[in-house]
């Protein structure tokens, strides 16, 4: 039988999404990067995590879902973040890399401790 299915020419895209967009202290959540089609090489360096820290991503036996827990730094406020992931560094099975990088939602990290001081 003759294979009729046209080439792969397309790289893979992402979706990042967290499950708590509002991290506290002593507070982690997973990270679920959706990839349009299986790929290969995803790397932690080419994954942007301001605020914390991520464990490296594991995937799905598909390799379409990958996951990963984000750990917030002690003692930041920062409402404004956003996980990037360069999309590059990541091949799918007929080789073509993406392009561009893809980008979470916003989520907020407030892991300081309130403070107090006593006059007497």
């Amino acid at each position: 039988s003759v294979d009729t299915r046209p080439a792969d020419t397309t790289g893979p895209t992402a979706t990042i999404t967290l499950a708590d967009s509002a991290l506290t202290a002593g507070k982690t959540t997973t990270v679920t990067i959706t990839f349009s089609e299986p790929v290969n090489g995803l790397d932690p360096s080419d994954i942007v995590s301001p605020g914390g820290t991520l464990s490296p991503p594991t995937a799905n036996a598909e390799r379409t879902v990958w996951t990963a827990t984000f750990t917030p730094t002690a003692n930041v406020s920062a409402r404004a973040n956003t996980i990037h992931i360069n999309l590059g560094g990541v091949r799918d099975d007929a080789g073509n890399t993406g392009t561009g990088s893809a980008s979470s939602d916003n989520y907020s990290v407030d892991t300081t401790r309130p403070t107090a001081t006593i006059t007497l």
